[in-house]
């Protein structure tokens, strides 16, 4: 089939319609809770569910290169089983049954090798097991069919390895689909997944998200498992990954953490016993007090960001919320002192001793980052000094929003925080963008959310005569989504937010 000459060939998101059966369409339009409610009422099968997202999953691969590993036959297998359980039995395996899920590459699926990116890891054999949380979305019903590509060494904000090459971003073929979980961005954004299992330390879920126009959100730590995944750095818990989900709305990111937490998978490795206790309708009664920041004093964000964030603020102030602004505070230092140290106390050596084992080069995106001077080889004392200053840092956070109260009318502290997901829309390959944004949040280890709220206009403009504040700022600017963040542990607010704000 030959692809329409007049639309463009970086925004081949549009080109599906014109390469796909109408069934297909019509079944991959659906987002995973409702794709469940439709199988449960027999609207659609498991087998056909399966089918026309393999499908899908298939033309999003030739077009932006997003997965990795492929076992459609598997997954017709599983759906076809599901479909014989529900036939002669009238019940549901679990709440997912039948949705099909997509999962990042480092973590382990039973029968598939995992590589994490690294070459080294290729040689290694099959997993035999499923990583924990891909055993507990099996459990509950859903379809594991495909592998999504991460970037070598995980740590960039891009996607692309010597083993799968680079990842596309299907709004602009031309950018980068995000990192580290771009692999799943960029093949949810072609709806060849309803729902995908990613991580993020330094914003390798939410930054995808935000450049595909997706929902996404990063726990606090230590709430979903993470056991069974494959990474450099294993043990470096000063900075805590975490494990959480990509989809196409908000329902979606409940749904993912409500079967997680059901699942008490606290029972199985060592994660705070805290059940998930859905704050949705609660919240759509109650007026919030949001706390405003439309940039970090550090990098700008381009001016289509701000300005979808004042219309939001403004959209919420309608609603009946009250909007204050909020400061931050010491976010370049938190950076530079804390944070990238705390990251790489071994000054990048494990990744370096990967890279040598499968005799593989560096590439651009990691060599940027771990050349940093920041970036070396930290005493153990050291790092505990490093460790206690990230704990004052945390606390004199808390102690800022706390302050909030007294800036409220209400005279409560704020909510929610509402800031910019990234400075930026998406980055040219091979290069680095800022990161504070995000990896601020995981500093703080606090919840973080990601959802799509507006779109560039032709008349988006910096105010005329801005002088960047430093070369950051204007190696971004230069290049000319929104993020909720909450205080820790009070991840079933930030959705419930999300969803009666919308």
């Amino acid at each position: 089939m030959q692809l329409q000459e007049t639309k463009s060939t970086t925004r081949i998101i549009d080109l599906l319609p014109d390469i796909l059966p109408s069934q297909v369409i019509r079944i991959t339009a659906l987002s995973a809770t409702e794709l469940a409610v439709q199988i449960k009422e027999r609207q659609f099968s498991s087998v056909q569910v399966a089918e026309a997202f393999c499908h899908r999953a298939a033309v999003a691969q030739q077009l932006t290169n997003c997965l990795t590993e492929i076992f459609f036959a598997d997954a017709i297998e599983q759906a076809r089983n599901l479909d014989h359980i529900y036939e002669t039995t009238g019940e549901l395996v679990g709440p997912l049954h039948g949705v099909p899920v997509s999962v990042k590459d480092h973590f382990n699926v039973k029968g598939q090798p995992t590589t994490a990116g690294y070459i080294s890891y290729a040689n290694h054999a099959v997993r035999s097991q499923d990583a924990h949380i891909v055993e507990i979305m099996r459990n509950a019903g859903a379809v594991i069919y495909a592998k999504t590509n991460n970037p070598q060494c995980m740590m960039v904000l891009e996607t692309v390895s010597n083993i799968y090459g680079r990842t596309l971003n299907p709004w602009n073929t031309a950018l980068g689909a995000g990192g580290s979980s771009g692999g799943e961005a960029s093949l949810i954004a072609q709806r060849g997944s309803p729902l995908g299992i990613a991580s993020d330390i330094g914003g390798s879920i939410r930054v995808p998200a935000a450049y595909n126009g997706l929902y996404g959100f990063k726990p606090s730590g230590k709430r979903v498992p993470t056991s069974g995944w494959e990474c450099t750095m294993a043990g470096a818990e000063s900075i805590t990954a975490v494990a959480g989900p990509i989809a196409q709305s908000v329902q979606d990111l409940e749904l993912f953490l409500q079967v997680t937490l059901d699942a008490q998978p606290w029972l199985k490795e060592p994660l705070l016993a805290l059940p998930w206790k859905s704050q949705t309708k609660h919240l759509e009664t109650q007026k919030l007090t949001v706390g405003l920041m439309l940039w970090d004093e550090v990098v700008m964000p381009h001016p289509y960001i701000t300005r979808v964030l004042r219309e939001i603020a403004e959209s919420l102030r309608q609603a009946g919320h009250e909007v204050i602004d909020f400061a931050p505070y010491d976010h370049k230092r938190a950076w530079d002192e804390i944070l990238l140290p705390l990251y790489f106390t071994d000054g990048g050596l494990d990744i370096k001793q990967t890279l040598a084992a499968g005799n593989e080069p560096m590439l651009p995106s990691a060599e940027k980052l771990l050349s940093d001077p920041i970036v070396k080889h930290r005493s153990t004392h050291e790092v505990w000094k490093l460790n206690v200053d990230r704990d004052v840092y945390r606390m004199k956070y808390l102690q800022k929003w706390a302050a909030t109260a007294q800036a409220s009318r209400s005279g409560r502290a704020m909510d929610v925080l509402l800031c910019p997901a990234a400075p930026l829309q998406g980055t040219p390959h091979d290069v680095k963008p800022w990161w504070g944004y995000c990896a601020q949040w995981n500093l703080l280890d606090y919840p973080s959310g990601v959802l799509p709220a507006g779109r560039v206009l032709g008349d988006d403009a910096y105010p005329q005569g801005y002088q960047p504040v430093n070369d950051l700022d204007r190696e971004n600017a230069a290049l000319c989504e929104s993020a909720l963040m909450l205080k820790k542990m009070n991840d079933e607010h930030i959705k419930a937010l999300a969803f009666s704000g919308r």
